[in-house]
C-alpha cells in the first residue's frame, strides 16, 4: 500500500517537474496540488516525506513565478473538509499555506468572491489553522472597500458573507478583530495591555506571519475596520469600534468613535462570542482578569460605557483602578461612575452595594488626604488646573457616595467632621469650597432622620464651625434641615447667621431658617422621595414655633455664657434675636385664634402690624405677658433688650448698634405686666445717663421715652422718687441742651396723667415743661420734637378739658403755630392738631371748627399719605378715644383714659361734611372723601351714627367705584367690604341688592343713579391700549359673586382683590390687614358649601384669564386668597371647569372668549390625556373656533391653544414610539379630525394651515400607530402642495410674459421649493412606515393623487415620492413597479413642462423595478413623442422625449443594459436635433452609455436605419432634417462595407438619396456629401445596380442646380469628387462645367440667389482688403475642385481638360478681386495635379494648352514682385512641365529660357538655390 501511494506520489512530481513554461506549471499545480497534500495524512512516513520534497520543489518555482495562479478555491475546501481518514492537521496547513501564498495573486474581484468561504466556519477550526485562516482572510480584505450604503450590495452584504446563516462565524470574527485592534508591533513572545500570550501567538506564530511595525498594524487594521462596518450587525460591532475608537491612531480612532456613537445598541444585551456578555468582556479588559489591562486610553472608553450600565460587575475593583490611575481623565471617569453606582443604593439598599460604597468612601477620603489636605500640594511638572479639578471631583464623588448611602456618615461620623474641617481649613484653596459645600449640601436630605444622640452631635459640630466664613452656610443650612423650628437651641444658631459680616446667601439662609413659611417649604422639599406638588410646597405640613420661655432662656443663657467674650457672634445678632423672641411671644400668644397673622410669606410684616394696631392680637399679647409662668423669661427678654440699648455704646460688650434694641422694649413694655415693669424701675437711672449722653434719632429716642415713661409712672415708684425724678428733669431745662429732658418729662407726665398720679406732678412743673415745648415749637429744628410732647400730652388729657385749664393759653399757643404748618401740607402736623381737638369740649354745632376747617381744606394735597393722616385727625376730633385708632395708644394694661369725657356729638356732623366731599365736583376733594369716609368707617363703624348712615356709605363707595383713579375704587372696594361686615342682616340683603341694581340696571332710581354702569370706565381710554376704550369694571367682579348664587361674596372678594401697595404702605396697612379675615371666613364658607364651591372654582378659573390686567389680577389675589393647592383644586374641578370654559369660548363677549381659550389653554397643561381625551372633539372644535375668530386678539389665543394642543399631542407620539392603546385612541380622533372639515378642509385659512402643521409634527414623531395612517395622509399632503402655494406664484406664472420672465425659470423654482418644503420632509417621514400591510391601499391613492392632482406641486410632489420610494425603499415598491409606470408614463404627455419632467424623471427610476415589456412600451412611447409630435413644429415633444429617455438611463441602473436596443437609437438620432436641450440630453445618454465610440453606432446600426426609414417621409420638415443629419453621420463611421450585407447597403443608399429630395436646408450639403462619400464607398455594388447609379446620377443632377447659391457651391464641389470616380455620364460632367462656370464667374459672387441680371460693363464692385482676401479664398477654394474632379479612366475629357485650365487662366481676369500671392500658388498647385494625374495616365493632350497656361502664369508669378514661395513652386512646376513634354517628345525651350532670365534677374538665393537644381 504504502509503494502504490508513493508510486503515485513520484508520479505527480515527475509531471510537476516536466512542466516546462509557467502556463504547464500552472496547470499541473491546478490539477495535482491539493490532492498531493492530501497524502500528508498518509499513516506511511516515506509517503509524507515524498510530498514534503515535492513541496520544496515547488516553493521556491512559485515563489519565482509570479504569474501563476494556485488552486485557491480548491485548498480552501480542502481545509474546510480534508478527505482523509487520519490526522488532518499538516494538510490544513500546508493547505493554508499555499492559500496564503495565492491569494496575492488574485485580482480584486477574486478575492471578494473568496471571502465567504474563508469566514464560513472559521470559529470550528483548530486554533493554529482559525489563526492562519484568519489571516488569509486579512490578506483578502487588502483593498476592501465598502459598497454604498444603501445601494443593493450593502443591503445583502450580510447575506453574502453568510452571516445570517453562521452568526456564530460573525462572533468569531467580532471578538477576534476586536483583539486584533490592540496588537502591537513585536509582541510574539509576550504578553501585551489587553493581549495574553496566547492572543499574540495567535495573530503572530500561529498564523504565520510577524508584525514588525506600527504601520504594517495600522494598514490590516484599517482594512478589518472597513469589513466590519459594511457587514456587521450593530451588536458584533460594537466591541471593535469600541476599542478602535482607543487607537493610538487618529484616522482609525475618529471615525470609530463616530460609528460607535450611532450604533443605537442597548449594550447591556449583546453576547459575544461564547455567550460572553459584553459588559462583562470589557470588564475584564478594564481589570485584566486574563491579560494585563488595556491601556488607560481604552480604560477611559470602556468606563465611559459601564458608567451607562445596569450590569457591571466588579464596581469595587473598577473604582479602585481608575481612582488610582495616573490618567487624569480617566479619574475623573471614575468619578461619574462612583455617582452613578451610589444613586442605585439607599439607607435600606443592597449590602454588597453599601460596602462598596463604604470602601470608596473611605478611597476617596484617603485621597483626598493624599493631596495635601487640606490645600493642594503641587509636584513639579504638575498642572495646577487638573489637580484642582481632580480633587474637587473627589469631593463631589464623596459627598454623592455620602448622600446615596446615608449609612455610611449615620456610622462613621468622622466623615462629616472630615467635610466640615475640610471646609473651614481650605483658605488657601478657595476654589474647593464650592465643591465641599455642594458635597456637604446633599446631605441635608438625610439630616432630619439622624438619630438623636447624633443630632446632638452634629450641633457640638455646628457651633464648631459656624463662626468659620467657609463653613457658615453649610452650618445654617445644616441647622434647618436637622432640626424642627421648634427647637430652640436651632433656631439659636440660624441667628447666629444673622450677622451683617455674613455673606448674603448666608443671611438669606439663616433667615429662611427664622421665617416659618419659608422654613416649612425648605424642609418640605428637602427630601429624595418622590412628592406632590402641595406637599414640596409645605401646604401639607405646618410648623410649631419654639417655647417662648425655652427660647428665651436659652437666649439669656448664651448671653451669659458670651458676657467675657465681646466677639462672640451672638452679639452681632442680638437685634434679630430680640426680634424672633418678640415674634415667638407673639405666636405662642395667638397660638390657636383666628388672628390676622398666618404664617405665609408675608408673616413677619403681616405680624410686625398686628402688633402695632390689630386689637385682637395686641390683647393676647397682653394676656400672654400677664402669664405667671412667664414673668421670668419677660423680664428677662425686657433685661437683655435693656442691656443691648445701653451696651451698644460700650466697646467692651461687642453688641451691635441697632435700632431694634429701642424699638422692641417700648413696644414690649407696653404689652407687659405690672410685676414686670416693676422689676425694671432701677433700670430708669441708665436709661436716663444713656439719653444724656448719647445721641439719639429722633424715633429711637420718642421710644426711649416712652420706656422711661412708662417704667418711671409705675405705682411702685413711689411719688418722692417720681417728683425728685420730675425736679431733675424740669431743673436744668434748656431744651437746646438737653431735647431729651422735655420728651422724657412730658412722656412721664402723661403717663403719670393715665395712672390717676396728678398728686406728684406740680402745676409749676407743668408749666416749664409746656414753656419749653413751646420754645421747641418755635425752634424749626426741635418742630417735631414738640408735636411729639404735645400729642402725649394731648391724649391722655394732661393739657384738658377735664384737668389743668391753665395750660389752655399753651394750647391754643400750640394750635396756632401748628395750623400754620397744616396749611403747608406737613403730616405730622395735621396729626399733632388732631390729638389737640382732645383738650376741647365738644360742641354739637353744625360748623366745623377752626381745627376741622384746617383738618379738611387738606383734601388739595396729591399726597395719599398725607390724606390719610388728615382723615385719622378727622376720626380723633370726631370720636376721640371712642374712635379704635387711639387704641394703640393705650400703652399701659389695665389703665383707662380718665380725663377726656367719651363723646361722639361731632361724628354726625364730620360725617355729614365728609359724604357732602365725596358728592363734589372738585376731583381732589372727591377722592379726599372718599379717604377720610374710609377712615370713618374703618375706625368709627361701631358707632350708632356711622351705622345709620351705613347706605348712604353705601351709595357714596359705590359711585367712587366709577372713578377712573385706581387708587379711589380700592378704596371704595375696601370702604365696601367694611360697610356690609358693620351691618345686620336686613341692612347687608338691602346693600347687595342696591349694588347689584347698579351693576345691572343703569336708569333706576336716584338712589343709585350714576353709580357703576356695565361700560364704567375705571382706566384712562389708552391706559391698556386696547384700541376699544377702557374694558376693566367692577361687573366682573359682582359677575363672578352673581355666578355662583351668592352676590354678597362679591364684597369679600372686593377685599381679597386687593393690587394697589398702598394697603401695604405705612399708612394703608391699617385697612389691607384685615382682608386675610375675609379670606378666611370665605375659607369656611367654601369648605361648608359643596354647591357654592362648585359653582365659584370654575368661573373663577376663568376670570383669572381675563384679558384685562386689573380683573385678571384682582382674579388671581382671589383665587391665591381661596385656593391653597391649584393643581389639587383643578383636578377636582377638572370636569366643571372645562365646561365652563368650552362653553364660554362661543359667548358674545370677546373677552370672555379670550379669557376661556387662555384659561384652557393652561388647563390643559396642568393634567394628563386621559382627563379630557372623551372631550377631545369639541376642544378641538372650539379651538379651530376661536382661531378664526373676529376679533384679533382671541384668535392669538386661540392658535397658542392650538399650538398647545399640537405640542403635547406630538410629545405623546414622541415618547410611547411603539403602538400603544394610547397613541392609537388619540390617533383615532385626531387624524380624521385634521383631515377633515373642521380642519385642513376648514373655509379659514388659519385652521388649515394650522392643522396641516400640526398633522407635520405627528407624522415627525414617527410613532408606529401612524402607519394605518399614512397612504390617507401622504395622498392628502400631495394635494394640498397645490393649494398652499401662495397665489401670487400662480398669477406670476400665468402672467409671466408681462414681466419678461420665462415661466419654465418660475416652474423650475416652484418644484425646489416642493422638494424643500416641510411637507415633503413629512412625507419621507410617512414613507418610512410603509410596509406590506399598508401598501397596497399607499398605491392606490398615490395612482389617484397623479391622476386627479391639480396643479404643479402636487403633480411634482407625487412623482418625487415615486422616486423617493424607488431610491430607499426598491424592495417594497418592487411588485408594483409596472403599474406606477404605467401611470407615469401617461403623465410625461403633461402640458407642463417642469411636471412632465419630473414623471420622466419618474420613469426613469421606475424602470429599475418595472418588467422589460413595461420599459419598452415607454420606450416605444419615448420614440412616438420625438418622431410624431403631437402638433407641427412641436419642439416639446421632443424636448420631453429626450428627458424621459435620459431620464431612463440615468436611473434604472443595470436594467438600462438590457432594454438599451429600445432607447439609444432614437438617443444617437436624437444627438442631431436642431435644439440644443435635445442634443444635450440626448448625448449625454450616448456618451454615457456607449463610451461616444464608433462600435456603438454599429451595433445599433439595423435599429437606426429603421427608425430613419420609418420617419424619414415625416410631416415635419425638422424630423427629417433630423434623420438625414443622423443618416450622414452614420455613413462617416461606416469605414468598411464587407461588415454589411448588400441589403443594408442597398437601404442607406436609398434613405441617402430620399434624404437629398426636398428643398436645401442648413447642413443638407453634409447629408448631400455623405450620399456621394457612401456611393464612392459602394462602388462596387452601385456598378452592378444601374437603377442605384442613375437615382444618385438624377438626385446630384437636381441639387447642383438648386438655386441656394450657398448650399448650390457645396453640392457642386460634392459633385467634383462625384465626378472623379464617376464620370460615365457625359451629361453629369457638362452640368458640372455649367455649374462651375457660373460659379467661378464675378457675376455669381454679385448677384443673388433669384438674381438673374448680369452686371454691365465696366461695373465693378469695390472690395476692401478683407473682403478681398475672403472672396479670393471662397474662389480659390471653388478652384481647386477642379483638380479633385479631373479623371484619366478610362480617357480624358477633353471637355474637363480644358475648362480646367481655362480657369486657371480665367481666376487672374476678375474685375472684382485683386489677385494676390494665393492666386498665384493655388493656381500653380492645381497645374501641377492635374499634370501629374495626365503624367501618370500616359494619355496624350493637347499640350499647346499647357504651354499657353504656363506661359500665362509665368507671367503672373515669376516676376520680381512676387513672393518666393510662389517663385520656387511655379519654378518646381515649370520643371515638371518641361520634363513631361521631353517625355512625350515636345520640348519647349521657352521654359528653360524663361527660367534662366530668371537666374540672371533674381536676387533671392532661395529661388536661386531652387533654380540650380536639377
Amino acid at each position: 500500500m504504502a509503494d502504490q501511494e508513493l508510486s503515485l506520489v513520484n508520479k505527480v512530481e515527475l509531471r510537476i517537474a516536466l512542466a516546462e513554461d509557467d502556463k504547464q506549471f500552472e496547470n499541473a499545480l491546478n490539477i495535482y496540488l491539493s490532492p498531493v497534500l492530501l497524502k500528508l495524512a498518509s499513516p506511511h512516513l516515506e509517503v509524507r516525506q515524498a510530498v514534503l520534497k515535492i513541496i520544496q520543489h515547488v516553493i521556491p518555482r512559485i515563489t519565482a513565478a509570479r504569474s501563476i495562479k494556485l488552486p485557491v478555491e480548491d485548498l480552501i475546501k480542502q481545509v474546510k473538509t480534508p478527505n482523509v481518514a487520519g490526522d488532518a492537521t499538516s494538510v490544513r496547513l500546508y493547505s493554508t499555506l499555499f492559500i496564503s501564498r495565492g491569494v496575492d495573486r488574485l485580482s480584486e474581484e477574486e478575492k471578494k468572491t473568496l471571502i465567504p468561504s474563508v469566514v464560513e466556519g472559521i470559529h470550528n477550526y483548530p486554533r493554529g489553522i482559525s489563526a492562519r485562516m484568519f489571516n488569509i482572510l486579512c490578506k483578502l480584505l487588502t483593498n476592501w472597500k465598502s459598497p454604498m450604503k444603501g445601494t443593493t450590495e450593502a443591503d445583502n452584504l450580510r447575506t453574502f458573507l453568510g452571516f445570517h446563516k453562521n452568526p456564530v462565524d460573525e462572533q468569531y470574527l467580532s471578538l477576534v478583530i476586536s483583539k486584533f485592534l490592540m496588537l502591537l508591533p513585536e509582541a510574539s513572545n509576550r504578553a501585551t495591555p489587553g493581549m495574553s500570550l496566547q492572543d499574540n501567538t495567535f495573530f503572530n506564530t500561529d498564523a504565520g506571519v510577524s508584525y514588525k511595525t506600527r504601520d504594517d498594524i495600522s494598514k490590516v487594521k484599517q482594512n478589518l475596520l472597513e469589513f466590519v462596518k459594511a457587514g456587521f450587525s450593530p451588536q458584533q460591532l460594537s466591541l471593535p469600534l469600541l476599542v478602535s475608537s482607543a487607537d493610538s491612531s487618529s484616522s482609525i480612532n475618529e471615525s470609530s468613535e463616530i460609528a460607535f456613537k450611532k450604533l443605537g445598541v442597548e449594550l447591556d444585551e449583546v453576547t459575544l462570542y461564547g455567550g460572553i456578555p459584553f459588559i462583562s468582556f470589557i470588564t475584564s479588559l478594564f481589570l485584566g482578569d486574563d491579560a494585563p489591562p488595556v491601556d488607560s486610553n481604552l480604560q477611559c472608553k470602556i468606563l465611559q460605557v459601564l458608567i451607562k450600565s445596569s450590569k457591571v460587575q466588579s464596581q469595587d475593583k473598577i473604582a479602585t483602578v481608575s481612582l488610582n490611575s495616573d490618567n487624569a481623565r480617566l479619574r475623573l471617569l471614575a468619578i461619574q461612575f462612583i455617582r452613578r453606582l451610589g444613586k442605585t443604593s439607599g439607607p435600606d439598599g443592597n449590602t454588597d452595594l453599601e460596602k462598596f460604597n463604604e470602601d470608596i468612601a473611605h478611597q476617596l477620603r484617603n485621597s483626598i488626604l493624599a493631596e495635601g489636605w487640606p490645600s493642594i500640594e503641587i509636584s513639579a511638572g504638575t498642572n495646577y488646573l487638573s489637580k484642582l479639578n481632580d480633587v474637587q471631583s473627589k469631593y463631589e464623588a464623596l459627598g454623592e457616595m455620602l448622600k446615596n448611602s446615608p449609612g455610611i456618615f449615620y456610622n462613621d461620623w468622622s466623615f462629616l467632621e472630615f467635610l466640615f474641617d475640610s471646609l473651614a481649613g481650605n483658605s488657601q484653596t478657595p476654589e474647593l469650597i464650592p465643591s465641599i459645600q455642594n458635597s456637604l449640601s446633599g446631605l441635608t436630605v438625610h439630616l432630619a432622620g439622624l438619630p438623636e444622640d447624633k443630632k446632638a452631635a452634629l450641633k457640638v459640630l455646628i457651633r464648631k464651625h459656624i463662626n468659620n466664613d467657609a463653613a457658615k452656610y453649610i452650618a445654617i443650612k445644616f441647622v434647618n434641615s436637622a432640626y424642627p423650628f421648634s427647637d430652640p437651641e436651632a433656631r439659636y444658631l440660624s441667628i447666629l447667621g444673622t450677622t451683617k459680616n455674613s455673606a448674603p446667601h448666608t443671611i438669606e439662609e439663616a433667615l429662611n431658617g427664622l421665617h416659618p413659611y419659608w422654613f416649612n417649604i425648605n424642609q418640605a422639599s428637602n427630601t429624595t422621595e418622590f412628592k406632590s406638588t402641595t406637599y414640596l410646597l409645605g401646604q401639607e405640613s405646618t410648623v410649631t414655633f419654639p417655647s417662648v420661655k425655652e427660647f428665651i432662656d436659652g437666649l439669656y443663657q448664651e448671653l451669659a455664657n458670651s458676657k467675657n467674650q465681646p466677639q462672640a457672634a451672638i452679639f452681632q445678632a442680638l437685634p434679630k434675636a430680640i426680634e424672633f423672641a418678640e415674634q415667638v411671644l407673639v405666636m405662642e400668644a395667638t397660638k390657636g385664634k383666628d388672628t390676622v397673622i398666618i404664617a405665609d410669606q408675608d408673616w413677619s410684616v403681616r405680624l410686625e402690624k398686628a402688633v402695632e394696631m390689630n386689637d385682637a392680637v395686641r390683647g393676647l399679647v397682653v394676656e400672654k405677658m400677664e402669664d405667671e409662668s412667664l414673668q421670668e423669661s419677660i423680664f428677662k427678654l425686657l433685661s437683655v433688650c435693656m442691656d443691648a440699648l445701653v451696651g451698644q455704646f460700650t466697646n467692651s460688650t461687642g453688641v451691635v448698634l441697632d435700632t431694634t434694641y429701642s424699638l422692641i422694649l417700648a413696644r414690649l413694655i407696653s404689652f407687659a405686666s405690672s410685676p414686670a415693669v416693676a422689676l425694671l424701675i432701677p433700670k430708669v437711672s441708665e436709661l436716663l445717663d444713656l439719653i444724656e449722653t448719647h445721641v439719639f434719632d429722633d424715633i429711637s429716642l420718642s421710644r426711649i421715652c416712652k420706656t422711661i415713661g412708662i417704667i418711671a409712672s409705675h405705682p411702685n415708684n413711689t411719688d418722692d422718687d417720681v417728683s425728685a425724678l420730675l425736679g431733675t428733669l424740669t431743673s436744668n431745662l434748656p431744651y437746646q441742651k438737653s431735647k431729651a429732658r422735655v420728651l422724657v418729662a412730658s412722656y412721664l407726665i402723661a403717663r403719670l396723667t393715665l395712672r390717676d398720679r396728678l398728686s406728684v406732678v406740680p402745676t409749676t412743673t407743668l408749666s416749664t415743661v409746656l414753656q419749653a415745648i413751646q420754645d421747641m415749637l418755635l425752634d424749626a429744628s426741635f418742630y417735631y420734637l414738640a408735636l411729639d410732647t404735645i400729642s402725649q400730652l394731648s391724649m391722655f388729657g394732661t393739657l384738658g378739658p377735664v384737668i389743668n385749664p391753665e395750660t389752655k393759653p399753651f394750647v391754643e399757643k400750640f394750635k396756632e403755630v401748628i395750623r400754620a404748618r397744616v396749611k403747608k401740607i406737613d403730616e405730622r402736623s395735621v396729626l399733632a392738631l388732631g390729638y389737640l381737638t382732645l383738650t376741647e369740649e365738644k360742641q354739637s354745632s353744625e360748623e366745623l371748627t377752626t381745627d376741622e376747617q384746617a383738618i379738611y381744606n387738606t383734601h388739595v394735597s396729591k399726597q395719599v399719605e398725607y390724606v390719610f393722616t388728615s382723615g385719622e385727625a378727622l376720626v380723633l376730633d370726631a370720636a376721640g378715644w371712642n374712635s379704635k385708632l387711639l387704641n394703640k395708644q393705650l400703652d399701659i394694661p389695665g389703665e383707662t383714659i380718665k380725663y377726656i369725657p367719651a363723646s361722639s356729638s361731632r361724628v354726625p356732623v364730620l360725617l355729614k361734611t365728609v359724604l357732602a366731599a365725596c358728592n363734589h365736583t372738585q376731583p381732589s376733594l372727591r377722592k379726599a372723601g372718599c379717604i377720610w369716609l374710609l377712615s370713618f368707617v374703618q375706625y368709627c363703624k361701631h358707632l350708632e351714627a356711622v351705622r345709620l348712615r351705613a347706605s348712604e356709605i353705601h351709595i357714596a363707595f359705590m359711585r367712587f367705584l366709577a372713578d377712573r383713579d385706581e387708587l379711589v375704587q380700592e378704596s371704595a372696594s375696601r370702604g365696601l367690604g367694611l360697610v356690609y361686615e358693620m351691618g345686620d342682616f336686613d341692612l347687608k340683603e338691602t346693600l347687595v341688592k342696591s349694588l347689584l341694581k347698579s351693576f345691572t340696571q343703569s336708569n333706576t332710581t336716584t338712589f343709585t343713579s350714576g353709580s357703576v354702569e356695565h361700560d364704567t370706565q375705571l382706566f384712562e381710554p389708552d391706559l391698556l391700549r386696547t384700541n376699544e376704550g377702557s374694558v376693566s369694571t367692577y361687573k366682573d367682579v359682582l359677575n363672578l359673586a352673581q355666578d355662583v348664587g351668592d352676590p354678597s361674596l362679591v364684597y369679600k372678594f372686593m377685599s381679597l382683590a386687593k393690587s394697589s401697595s398702598l394697603w401695604s404702605s405705612r399708612k394703608g396697612i391699617a385697612f389691607g390687614l384685615e382682608s386675610i379675615l375675609a379670606q378666611s371666613s370665605l375659607d369656611k364658607l367654601l369648605a361648608n358649601n359643596q354647591q357654592l364651591s362648585d359653582r365659584l372654582i370654575p368661573k373663577l378659573f376663568r376670570y383669572r384669564y381675563d384679558p384685562n390686567l386689573g380683573v385678571s389680577k384682582s382674579m388671581n389675589d382671589i383665587w391665591n386668597a381661596l385656593i391653597k393647592d391649584t393643581s389639587k383644586a383643578v383636578d377636582a374641578n377638572f370636569d366643571k371647569i372645562l365646561k365652563e370654559l368650552l362653553t364660554s369660548m362661543g359667548k358674545k363677549e370677546w373677552r370672555t372668549r379670550q379669557g376661556s381659550t387662555a384659561a384652557l389653554n393652561d388647563l390643559l397643561q396642568m393634567v394628563e390625556l386621559v382627563k379630557y381625551q372623551a372631550k377631545l372633539d369639541e376642544i378641538w372644535t372650539m379651538s379651530f373656533r376661536v382661531m378664526d375668530d373676529i376679533k384679533e386678539s382671541v384668535r392669538k389665543e386661540g392658535t397658542n391653544l392650538t399650538k398647545s394642543l399640537a405640542t403635547k399631542f406630538t410629545r405623546i407620539l414622541e415618547k410611547h414610539t411603539g403602538e400603544s392603546a394610547r397613541t392609537d385612541a388619540v390617533l383615532l380622533f385626531l387624524i380624521p379630525f385634521l383631515l377633515g372639515n373642521k380642519g385642513l378642509l376648514s373655509d379659514s385659512q388659519e385652521v388649515k394651515d394650522f392643522a396641516l402643521e400640526t398633522l407635520m409634527k405627528l407624522c415627525k414623531s414617527g410613532n408606529k400607530s401612524m402607519k394605518k395612517y399614512v397612504p390617507e395622509l401622504i395622498e392628502n399632503f400631495i394635494n394640498l402642495f397645490s393649494s398652499l402655494e401662495p397665489e401670487v406664484v400662480n398669477y406670476l406664472v400665468l402672467n409671466a410674459s408681462k414681466y419678461n420672465v420665462d415661466h419654465n425659470e418660475i416652474d423650475a423654482k416652484r418644484m425646489k421649493s416642493v422638494g424643500h418644503s416641510p411637507l415633503m420632509d413629512a412625507i419621507e417621514k410617512l414613507v418610512k412606515q410603509l410596509d406590506d400591510s399598508n401598501l397596497s391601499d399607499f398605491i392606490t391613492r398615490l395612482e389617484r393623487a397623479i391622476k386627479k392632482g391639480v396643479g404643479l406641486p402636487s403633480k411634482v410632489s407625487a412623482a418625487m415620492v415615486i422616486m423617493n420610494m424607488v431610491t430607499h425603499h426598491l424592495q417594497l415598491i418592487k411588485p408594483y413597479g409596472d403599474r406606477l409606470l404605467l401611470i407615469t408614463m401617461n403623465q410625461i404627455n403633461d402640458r407642463n413642462d417642469t411636471i412632465a419632467s419630473s414623471y420622466a424623471a419618474a420613469s426613469g427610476h421606475l424602470c429599475r423595478i418595472a418588467k422589460v415589456e413595461t420599459i419598452i412600451k415607454l420606450s416605444s412611447k419615448i420614440t412616438q413623442m420625438y418622431f410624431e409630435g403631437s402638433e407641427a413644429g412641436d419642439e416639446r415633444s421632443r424636448i420631453l422625449a429626450s428627458v424621459a429617455s435620459e431620464s431612463v438611463s440615468k436611473y434604472s441602473g443595470d436594467k438600462f443594459e438590457t432594454v438599451s436596443s429600445a432607447f439609444l437609437p432614437v438617443a444617437y438620432i436624437g444627438k442631431f436635433d436642431s435644439n440644443k436641450q435635445v442634443v444635450s440630453n440626448f448625448e449625454r445618454e450616448w456618451i454615457e452609455n456607449t463610451s461616444g465610440g464608433n462600435s456603438a453606432i454599429k451595433l445599433y446600426l439595423v435599429e437606426i436605419i429603421e427608425l430613419v426609414k420609418k420617419y424619414l417621409k415625416s410631416n415635419e420638415f425638422s424630423i427629417r432634417k433630423t434623420l438625414a443629419k443622423a443618416l450622414s453621420n452614420l455613413c462617416l463611421v461606416i469605414d468598411n462595407l464587407n461588415q454589411f450585407s448588400t441589403a443594408i447597403i442597398d437601404e442607406i443608399l436609398q434613405l441617402l438619396i430620399e434624404s437629398n429630395r426636398g428643398k436645401s436646408w442648413d447642413g443638407k450639403e453634409l447629408v448631400f456629401e455623405s450620399l456621394v462619400s457612401f456611393a464612392i464607398m459602394s462602388k462596387s455594388y452601385i456598378d452592378h445596380h444601374e437603377e442605384i447609379y442613375e437615382a444618385i446620377n438624377k438626385t446630384l443632377t437636381v441639387e447642383v442646380k438648386r438655386r441656394n447659391k450657398t448650399y448650390q457651391k457645396q453640392a457642386i464641389l460634392t459633385c467634383g469628387k462625384y465626378i472623379h470616380t464617376f464620370h460615365e455620364d457625359d451629361e453629369l460632367v457638362k452640368l458640372y462645367i455649367e455649374i462651375m462656370t457660373k460659379v467661378l464667374s464675378d457675376k455669381y459672387e454679385t448677384t443673388d440667389d433669384d438674381d438673374d441680371d448680369d452686371m454691365e460693363d465696366g461695373e465693378s464692385k469695390k472690395l476692401n482688403t478683407k473682403e478681398n482676401i475672403e472672396w479670393e479664398d471662397n474662389k480659390l477654394k471653388v478652384l481647386q475642385n477642379l483638380s479633385v474632379a479631373f479623371y484619366t479612366t478610362p480617357d480624358i475629357s477633353t471637355e474637363l481638360y480644358n475648362f480646367t485650365f481655362e480657369q486657371l487662366v480665367e481666376v487672374f481676369k476678375s474685375k472684382i478681386i485683386e489677385n494676390t500671392w494665393r492666386s498665384k500658388l493655388q493656381t500653380t498647385e492645381i497645374f501641377k495635379k492635374v499634370l501629374v494625374e495626365i503624367e501618370e495616365s500616359n494619355q496624350e493632350v493637347d499640350t499647346d494648352v499647357l504651354v499657353n497656361t504656363w506661359s500665362f502664369l509665368k507671367d503672373k508669378s515669376l516676376i520680381v514682385e512676387s513672393i518666393e514661395n510662389v517663385k520656387i513652386q511655379f519654378i518646381r512646376l515649370s520643371k515638371q512641365l518641361n520634363d513631361y513634354l521631353r517625355k512625350v517628345n515636345k520640348p519647349t525651350p521657352v521654359i528653360s529660357q524663361a527660367l534662366d532670365e530668371l537666374a540672371t534677374k533674381e536676387t533671392s538665393n532661395v529661388v536661386l538655390t531652387e533654380l540650380r537644381k536639377n
